[in-house]
């Protein structure tokens, strides 16, 4: 007997361009190919319309990898193709703001990698654009769709840690350790992992109100080069961070930290409990209740069962994620979003959380260059936030 030919995808299609074809443009490929058949069913599928690049063959080559219709060595193309609704920006940095703008000028969706912007002034021009242009908009601070992570975030802001008293984020990699070794980047710590333990502070405890910081640079010095030039950023940075709440918080990073690869990691105490997470184990949330008694401690809960957030969509009971289902779950979640016009907010990053990530980026660097306390000035619609010394 033949095979039957298999009943055609009806979903409608939402035409995605991506700009950029490095890591971040293969993880978003990834979980664009991804979701039509994990979250099934759904009204829209994403479709790969083009991607851009600077290299011709670079771009050739990666739309042929990744699946795209068609490809192209200029952005523009993107902006002013009707096909694509979203725009992806997974570029380089210094490429974030001028082809979002443009996309949203266009009436776009916009998916930004971070840091949305190098200076809060920039960060607020794309918030505001967005508002203004009622698109739907978010940043890629892919850490809050772990099943873990979303997990924390509902016991926190569900009350069952109680108040919380202190809370301790970090961010480690080791990639800038040899001082030999090339620069793949010109970005300092905060823009390239500090501003992802900045989102998780944010997420899980609330807005940050004011920063000390001390920053370095043991490694980078004025001798080491990126793309010929001289680089001047700091390797590590550690912040002592209040909240509108009053709790103090901890939040330091690091790219010259031997042995750590990725580390991210944080731990929440409370009246009622604590939550500690780590993503060099994932799928784990340590839980400690002040009440268990005798048998207190921590306790390590293996967040992959169905009733578990963002786990349902996956695998049988037991059966892990892996790194990658982040950027699934973030752009499943924002696909959502923009075919039901639910909000991004708040368990999706968006430009306002870009721009406040900036914010604090801003009033963290203005702490360690004079030694004070500085204000963070959260300002919606002010495209030149002010801080306040003290």
């Amino acid at each position: 007997m033949p095979t039957i030919p298999a009943p055609r995808d009806e979903r409608r299609a939402l035409g995605f361009g991506l700009l950029g074809y490095g890591f971040m443009g293969r993880a978003h490929s990834n979980a664009l190919h991804t979701i039509p058949y994990i979250f099934w069913p759904s009204e829209v599928r994403p479709e790969l319309v083009a991607i851009a690049g600077r290299s011709q063959a670079g771009v050739a080559e990666a739309a042929t990898r990744y699946g795209y219709a068609s490809y192209t060595t200029d952005w523009h193309d993107l902006v002013e193709d009707e096909r694509v609704a979203v725009f992806d920006n997974v570029a380089a940095d210094a490429a974030h703001v001028e082809p979002t703008l443009a996309a949203i000028g266009r009436g776009k969706h916009v998916v930004c990698e971070k840091p949305l912007a190098s200076n809060a002034a920039d960060a607020a021009r794309l918030y505001e654009a967005a508002t203004r242009a009622g698109v739907k908009h978010l940043v890629c601070f892919n850490y809050r769709f772990f099943p873990a992570v979303r997990l924390a975030w509902e016991l926190a802001h569900g009350g069952e840690l109680g108040e919380l008293y202190q809370a301790r984020f970090r961010y480690s990699q080791q990639w800038r350790t040899d001082p030999a070794a090339p620069l793949p980047s010109s970005t300092g710590v905060l823009g390239i992992v500090g501003c992802h333990a900045v989102d998780q502070a944010r997420f899980l405890c609330g807005e940050i109100t004011s920063v000390q910081a001390v920053m370095s640079s043991p490694v980078t010095t004025s001798q080491r080069l990126y793309q010929g030039r001289p680089v001047d950023q700091d390797d590590v940075v550690a912040i002592v961070a209040r909240l509108e709440s009053g709790l103090v918080a901890t939040i330091d990073a690091s790219l010259v930290s031997p042995g750590r690869r990725n580390h991210l990691a944080w731990e929440l105490n409370g009246s009622k409990g604590s939550l500690a997470w780590s993503l060099e184990d994932p799928n784990v949330l340590r839980v400690y209740r002040g009440d268990a008694g005798r048998t207190a401690g921590f306790a390590e809960v293996i967040v992959c069962e169905a009733d578990h957030p963002l786990a349902g969509p996956w695998w049988p009971s037991g059966h892990v994620l892996g790194w990658e289902h982040g950027h699934v779950n973030m752009l499943a979640h924002f696909i959502d979003a923009v075919a039901n016009g639910t909000a991004v907010e708040p368990c999706g990053a968006t430009f306002l959380d870009g721009l406040r990530a900036a914010q604090v980026a801003e009033a963290v660097t203005e702490a360690a260059s004079t030694g004070c306390q500085v204000e963070v000035t959260h300002g919606e619609l002010d495209s030149a936030p002010g801080r306040k010394q003290r």
